[in-house]
């Protein structure tokens, strides 16, 4: 191809040779088509083989995220219950935090009553009294062990 241009160059320099001066405008214009004409090709060819590669990269990528879209779901799936499960544990965690707390404080209560009454007089009614605040105290520690944490 190269030598084609060659020698089309050197038949323009001989045909203005060979007419002479008078014929230079001509010899131009002819000059300057043939090579606008070959850089036209040159131009759509890399802009076609630009546009191929583009369009070959987007359908791979396109592709790779169709192929990978099941895999990509499957491991946000996996990756939601395992954060599920961390916060389920934190949760059953600090929900066992409560339920200890609420145990040793409701039965810090009933020791400071129970002091408070026997102090006085135990009688059978402070004694009735004691027995009804450990009662309600133990319903109590046994009603939010059992109830369904969040």
């Amino acid at each position: 191809m190269a030598t084609d241009r060659e020698a089309e160059i050197a038949a323009s320099v001989a045909a203005r040779q060979d007419l002479g001066p008078a014929y230079d405008q001509a010899l131009a214009e002819g000059l300057v088509e043939r090579i606008s004409a070959e850089i036209d090709k040159r131009i759509a060819a890399e802009i076609g083989s630009r546009v191929t590669a583009e369009v070959d990269s987007r359908i791979l990528t396109q592709l790779d995220r169709y192929a990978g879209c099941r895999h990509q779901r499957r491991r946000a799936k996996r990756m939601i219950r395992a954060e599920q499960r961390k916060i389920r544990a934190e949760r059953a965690d600090h929900f066992g935090r409560q339920s200890i707390m609420l145990a040793l404080g409701s039965m810090l209560v009933a020791l400071l009553v129970t002091a408070i009454v026997l102090k006085g007089s135990p009688d059978g009614a402070a004694i009735t009294l004691m027995a009804l605040i450990w009662v309600i105290v133990g319903i109590i520690n046994v009603v939010h062990a059992t109830r369904k944490h969040p």
